[in-house]
């Protein structure tokens, strides 16, 4: 019997699952693409987070999740760009899975601002949210309202903080 290791960060189920809980959240001011595959690489990796630079306001806020630091996991973790750049291949599949059901706006993902359809918000609602653990949920409330929003108007110094960064056509 051979055993194999199961990567959330690598999984397009739980790929497209991630990506409608940040996107639920973020129902009033939806976010450019970039911004939400930088959420969903954190909501994956969360340990990751401490790496990042930001606004003490927002650092403190993300103190009170308690999330353990990258050593302090049972995982070791690559360097978050190269991460993000394994992900990306899977993220693409979870938002071409999301269009092709008809969650998520494809007018809106044609002008890069990521949002759920009617459909998809209902679909979030009655089946993921009551999936996801209080923990998770604390994440992305913590990742919609301050730490991927930093640089509203740009998104230039949220590459900057993070490190990150994804040309998305």
């Amino acid at each position: 019997m051979s055993v194999r290791v199961w990567y959330p960060q690598l999984d397009v189920y739980d790929t497209v699952r991630r990506v409608g809980l940040l996107l639920s959240a973020w129902q009033e001011n939806p976010p450019s693409v970039e911004r939400l595959l930088i959420a969903d690489f954190y909501l994956a990796n969360p340990p990751l987070i401490h790496k990042a630079t930001m606004p003490e306001k927002v650092r403190e806020h993300f103190r009170e999740l308690q999330i353990p630091k990258p050593e302090k996991t049972f995982l070791s973790y690559p360097a978050a760009p190269i991460l993000f750049h394994k992900m990306a291949p899977i993220q693409e599949k979870a938002l071409q899975a999301l269009i092709g059901k008809r969650m998520v706006s494809a007018s809106d993902m044609r002008r890069g601002i990521a949002r759920l359809s009617d459909f998809g918000q209902s679909f979030i609602d009655e089946k993921l949210l009551s999936a996801s653990t209080s923990t998770e949920r604390e994440l992305v409330v913590f990742l919609t309202t301050s730490f991927a929003v930093i640089g509203p108007d740009d998104i230039n110094e949220l590459r900057r903080r993070t490190g990150l960064r994804r040309a998305v056509q």
